[in-house]
C-alpha cells in the first residue's frame, strides 16, 4: 500500500514525527510497526526501507511514526528529511508482539529507552482514548531530559509509577523488578543494545521468558 507524506513535527531537538496520508485504512494494533520503503533509488548499503513503530492509532485518518536524526545521516533519513508533501512511499504489514494483553487485569510495565517510547504512544491513546484504566508501570531511559517526548501522554494517563533515567545513570533490571509486581508483563522498546542488556538481565534475576515482550530500534545504539 501506498502513503503519501503531508508534514512532520519535531518533537524534540533531532526528533521528528512524520505524518502520512493513506490510500486506504491501514490494519494495525497499537504497539505494532511495519517496514516504510522509499520509491526511488537510495544506493544505501542497508536497503530502501526502515521499521517504524506506528505512532497513531488503527482509526484515524493518517498514519505517524517518529524518527530520530543523528549527523552523518545514511541516504534514507536523507531521503526523509528531503520528503515533500505528496510524495509517496510503499508501506508493508503490521508485525510485532507490543500489543496490550486482552485481559485488562494483567499488570504492566513499560521500559522505553529514548524514542523507544514510540511503541507505547499508540497503546497509550488507546487506553485514554477508551477511558480504560490499567495498572502500568512506566520506565523511561534517555540521554538528555531535552529528547523527552509524548509528555503529554504520559501526564495523561494515571500510570502506577514513572521513572525517568537520565545519563549518565542507567536504568537497571534490579531497578525494575524491585518496583513492580512479580507477575506484571514487561514491554522493552528501544536500541538494540538497550533493549538485549535489560533482557538477559531480567532473565538472570528469575523473570520468566513469557514476562518479557520486546523489540529493538534498528540502527540506534544505546537508546
Amino acid at each position: 500500500m501506498q502513503v503519501f507524506f503531508e508534514r512532520r513535527e519535531e518533537l524534540a531537538p533531532g526528533i521528528w514525527q512524520y505524518h502520512f496520508r493513506p490510500e486506504r485504512p491501514t490494519d494495525f494494533m497499537p504497539g505494532q510497526y511495519a517496514d516504510f520503503h522509499i520509491l526511488k533509488p537510495l544506493g544505501d548499503p542497508r536497503g530502501q526501507s526502515r521499521v517504524f513503530s506506528f505512532t497513531s492509532l488503527p482509526t484515524d485518518d493518517r498514519i505517524s511514526f517518529v524518527a530520530k536524526f543523528v549527523p552523518p545521516f545514511g541516504p534514507y533519513k536523507q531521503a526523509l528529511q528531503a520528503l515533500q508533501p505528496g510524495d509517496a512511499l510503499r508501506l508493508d504489514d503490521a508485525m510485532g508482539d507490543l500489543v496490550l494483553p486482552k485481559s485488562p487485569d494483567v499488570p504492566l510495565v513499560f521500559v522505553a529507552g529514548g524514542i523507544g517510547i514510540a511503541s507505547f504512544a499508540g497503546m497509550l491513546r488507546q487506553l485514554l482514548e477508551a477511558r480504560e484504566e490499567r495498572t502500568i508501570f512506566f520506565f523511561y531511559a534517555l540521554r538528555s531530559r531535552r529528547e523527552q517526548i509524548f509528555r503529554e501522554l504520559t501526564d495523561a494517563y494515571p500510570l502506577a509509577l514513572t521513572s525517568i533515567t537520565i545519563a549518565p545513570h542507567r536504568l537497571t533490571a534490579a531497578e525494575i523488578r524491585g518496583s513492580t509486581p512479580p507477575d506484571a508483563l514487561i514491554y522493552l522498546s528501544g536500541g538494540q543494545g538497550f533493549v538485549e542488556g535489560l533482557h538477559a538481565d531480567l532473565l538472570t534475576l528469575g523473570t520468566p521468558h513469557d514476562h518479557l515482550v520486546f523489540d529493538y530500534f534498528d540502527g540506534y545504539t544505546d537508546f
